[in-house]
């Protein structure tokens, strides 16, 4: 490991613990506890990967171990903002799809580009995880895109935290996308690159949760995180909004 790879990877590790220990200390686990259950990991995987380093075999292995685990978390987490932001919206089976549809579409995407363009790792594991990584990349992509688009549409007040969260995911998403479909692409012919991207990249979504998760949000969250649409109101706006759409291609 390379002296600006070290720094890289000692700093992502004390914003983790900064990370920890604010949402432990505000009795954010509550609210969030898959999300701390991912800090923890992420925070643990770190500490463990810098301990086995100079084993290449180990580091290996354990690497792409703790990455299956981390795109799990990171789906899960997903999830859980996703249900907390719109939990008003469940009772209507149609949105309760929402969130597993655009999940089986970006990973669908992602699964198609990799099947077009193939990596051209010749180690098999490497390949399979290369691609699970594109298809969590364009869901996590996915899913933040929603996000933004379905807060702004239903109005959401004081959803400081869970947007905060999204955003992080969004940015580290969008850093380890570009490099993985890079090394698909291109195999170690830009190694330097993709070694030093995704630290970054996750450096600065870690920075993202540390401002979020230090600002406070209203004292009494039940009364000012709700939408100022009910569901019957959404689905007025939503006939209203496609009249115009129709309106405007001629229909």
């Amino acid at each position: 490991m390379k002296t600006a790879e070290l720094v890289l990877a000692l700093t992502s590790i004390g914003m983790q613990a900064c990370l920890a220990l604010i949402l432990l200390g505000r009795g954010l686990f509550r609210r969030f506890p898959i999300f701390l259950v991912y800090t923890f990991f992420a925070l643990i995987s770190s500490l463990l990967g810098l301990a086995v380093r100079n084993n290449s075999s180990l580091y290996y292995n354990f690497f792409w171990t703790s990455e299956v685990i981390y795109n799990l978390l990171v789906f899960l987490t997903l999830q859980e903002i996703f249900r907390l932001v719109f939990r008003n919206f469940y009772g209507k089976r149609w949105f309760r799809l929402i969130f597993p549809c655009i999940s089986i579409l970006m990973v669908a995407i992602g699964m198609l580009r990799t099947t077009l363009h193939p990596t051209p790792d010749s180690d098999w594991r490497a390949a399979l995880i290369i691609t699970l990584e594109i298809a969590t990349g364009f869901l996590q992509m996915g899913i933040f895109c929603v996000f933004v688009l379905l807060v702004r549409f239903f109005r959401m007040l004081g959803r400081q935290y869970a947007f905060g969260i999204a955003l992080g995911f969004g940015i580290e998403a969008t850093g380890s996308l570009v490099v993985f479909l890079l090394r698909s692409e291109f195999g170690t012919k830009f190694d330097p690159i993709v070694r030093i991207t995704p630290p970054i990249a996750y450096i600065i979504a870690v920075a993202v949760w540390l401002a979020t998760f230090l600002k406070g949000e209203p004292a009494q969250p039940a009364e000012n995180w709700e939408t100022a649409l009910t569901p019957e109101q959404m689905i007025t706006e939503l006939r209203r909004h496609t009249k115009s759409v129709k309106g405007i291609l001629g229909r």
